[in-house]
């Protein structure tokens, strides 16, 4: 059994077993009216099938009930800060809590906002008055979702991810300390730990959360979740308990989903989100600390290409070619680059792909959507093969509009297959939203931010 987590967001759920309903040892004696005694047992019934866990959809059709009789809704907000390495996003959440009878509070969201501005919060390390006003700016903009006479109720929350992981200590707490100065004004709930560098670990299990709480699976088969941001990448998926030995013990947490508690397997893998593999990738290759790049991962056309990573802006040639070499030799020349990369950078690798369907998100569809495997509005289904094949035409293809794109694809095809163990047609369902709201680890942390305040309360 996975150890329970040690971070304060999620509360378990109390496992001492209700008492038992016997629906046999009620009698009812013989009616004189049947209709009054009819509608008696049927409220009956449904009470009591309510608690043995018959009467499917039993909170939606109670809700529905009161909601046509005036019942007065009930509204919890949340605004979450995601400062990522590649730019930093607000998320503001309205969520509302359906009419319950007999079962356990639950929420649904019922409208969000959503802004992003680029660069990330690290970008201004030298900085980071400049890094606040950015944060302060977006927590402006996501106000008229807030009334404000509720802002004073509404947990603020700051998570910085990879891009203040990567930082040296001193600095990123630099960061980090000027932020919690700028937003303690603000008018927002803002306690003493609002303002943090996020664990990976944390960052895969909201994630997950939020892909399935979308998908409304939290009391069923969940869905794995793959997360790739520019800094790190993180897996998440739920065991069954004869796999956990498989697991490292601090790779596992016991959380709550829906009516229980279960084992999740999350691994955060450092300096393996896109942005950080591309450049890993190029200064392996150039062997030298050198601002100018010459990597056989990029077309021979692209020459001076600019391209600015954590702040600092380097140079990159695409290294020549035999004329000859076919698409699979670029292809190759390419990969087994990569897989060096990422073979010396990993911590730890499973023996097995993840458990369930397999959910992607991030810079796993970004790169998908750019190479024109599923549209970029709707998403879709992909495969490690897919992704291999647009590989092959990328590796071979004189892009100067898209020029990392072979060495992107690549890297993404050894992460899945070499990391993940995802086989080569195994589908991979890829989402930026669902039902009209961002799939965002953000969501996870506000829901069940508001989910402890309310069993608190």
């Amino acid at each position: 059994m996975g150890k329970f987590s040690t971070y304060r967001y999620l509360e378990l759920k109390d496992e001492t077993p209700s008492p038992h309903i016997n629906v046999r040892s009620r009698s009812v004696p013989q009616p004189r009216r049947f209709k009054k005694i009819f509608i008696v047992l049927l409220v009956l019934v449904l009470c009591v099938t309510y608690f043995l866990g018959l009467f499917a959809g039993q909170t939606q059709w109670f809700d529905g009930i009161a909601k046509s009789l005036g019942y007065e809704s009930v509204y919890h907000h949340a605004v979450i800060i995601d400062a990522g390495s590649s730019g930093t996003r607000v998320l503001a959440y309205k969520f509302r809590v359906p009419f319950t009878v007999f079962g356990q509070i639950n929420l649904d969201l019922v409208d969000e906002y959503f802004e992003e501005t680029k660069p990330g919060l690290s970008s201004y390390v030298d900085e980071p008055e400049k890094g606040a006003e950015t944060i302060v700016h977006l927590v402006k903009r996501a106000g008229h979702l807030i009334p404000a006479d509720r802002r004073s109720q509404t947990p603020l929350i700051v998570r910085a991810t990879a891009g203040l992981r990567l930082l040296p200590r001193d600095k990123a707490q630099r960061l980090i300390d000027e932020v919690a100065k700028a937003i303690s004004g603000s008018g927002y709930d803002v306690g003493p730990n609002s303002v943090e560098i996020m664990d990976g670990s944390d960052e895969g299990i909201f994630i997950w959360y939020s892909v399935n709480l979308l998908h409304d699976l939290m009391g069923g088969e969940t869905m794995a979740a793959l997360d790739l941001g520019g800094g790190s990448t993180q897996i998440t998926y739920q065991l069954n308990e004869k796999d956990t030995k498989l697991y490292p013990s601090n790779d596992q947490y016991l959380v709550p989903a829906g009516k229980n508690n279960i084992s999740l397997y999350t691994h955060s893998y450092l300096k393996l989100g896109l942005l950080a593999a591309r450049y890993g990738v190029f200064r392996m290759e150039a062997n030298n600390d050198t601002n100018h790049f010459t990597s056989v991962c990029v077309d021979p056309i692209v020459q001076k290409e600019k391209w600015t990573y954590a702040n600092k802006q380097y140079s990159i040639d695409g290294a020549s070619r035999p004329s000859n070499m076919k698409r699979e030799g670029v292809y190759s020349r390419c990969q087994s680059l990569v897989s060096r990369y990422t073979r010396a950078t990993i911590d730890w690798e499973p023996s097995q792909p993840p458990r369930g369907a397999v959910a992607a998100m991030s810079y796993f569809y970004d790169v998908a959507a750019d190479a024109g495997i599923i549209d970029v509005m709707r998403g879709g289904t992909v495969s490690v093969s897919q992704y291999r094949a647009s590989a092959l035409r990328a590796c071979s293809a004189s892009n100067v509009d898209q020029p990392w794109a072979c060495i992107d694809l690549v890297y993404v095809v050894t992460l899945l297959q070499e990391v993940y163990k995802i086989k080569d047609t195994e589908p991979i369902s890829l989402f930026k939203k669902v039902n009209g709201h961002e799939v965002s680890w953000a969501l996870g942390l506000a829901y069940t931010t508001v989910m402890n305040r309310l069993a608190r309360a």
